[in-house]
């Protein structure tokens, strides 16, 4: 598997309520172009209801990927480290480098979650440099249990991958962001109570 960039283009409502296009990076694994764009696509199409396009794809230098148990690590972090080893003979040292990226809050973050995860290794090592990237979320195949059966439970049934709780709740978000401040919004479905989103300035008060 490698990790695919891909860039995905839409239009999105902003603050003031004006409509723009925007290109947004993502991060899939697959084993080619045509795979990650059918990937992205697939997963694209549970967080955006409107018209979107694949405008982008290219293969990463990532090889190894760090995820963050923190609800506050929103980033993604682009982290370089050099293996150092010693020649023998020559009694050089010759720097290999490799690429991660890593899911953390901010670069101190990233640099406590580097540190933690190179934790043990037993070629000496350094961190290079640490860089924020523009990637807003990541698609792995063993993350989203996309390619894991179900497996059962102590009470005999089985526990479904959350992955559609979670489609749900960012599609939920960016429906919610998207709505302007000044405005307010009823959702009605049949059978169920209607929820109302209210961005209108001074409704805290009258709800008080």
């Amino acid at each position: 598997m490698k990790l695919f960039e891909c860039g995905i283009r839409y239009e999105k409502t902003m603050e003031n309520g004006m409509q723009k296009k925007v290109t947004e990076l993502y991060i899939v694994d697959a084993l080619s172009f045509t795979e990650a764009e059918g990937r992205v696509i697939k997963e694209m199409s549970c967080y955006l209801s409107g018209e979107f396009d694949v405008v982008s794809e290219k293969i990463t230098n990532y090889s190894q990927l760090v995820k963050s148990d923190n609800s506050q690590a929103d980033k993604w972090y682009k982290v370089k480290i050099n293996y150092i080893q010693t020649d023998e003979r020559t009694e050089k040292e010759k720097k290999t480098a490799t690429y991660l990226l890593v899911q953390a809050k901010d670069i101190d973050d990233a640099r406590r979650m580097t540190n933690k995860y190179m934790e043990g290794t037993v070629v000496d090592w350094d961190c290079e440099a640490v860089s924020e990237t523009k990637i807003m979320d990541v698609f792995l195949y063993e993350a989203d249990g996309a390619n894991k059966p179900n497996e059962p439970n102590k009470a005999g049934g089985t526990d479904k991958p959350d992955k559609t709780d979670k489609a749900i709740s960012k599609a939920v978000k960016r429906f919610v962001d998207g709505i302007p401040d000044g405005q307010k919004v009823t959702i009605s479905a049949t059978g169920c109570k209607d929820v109302v989103i209210d961005k209108t300035h001074g409704h805290e008060e009258d709800d008080a």
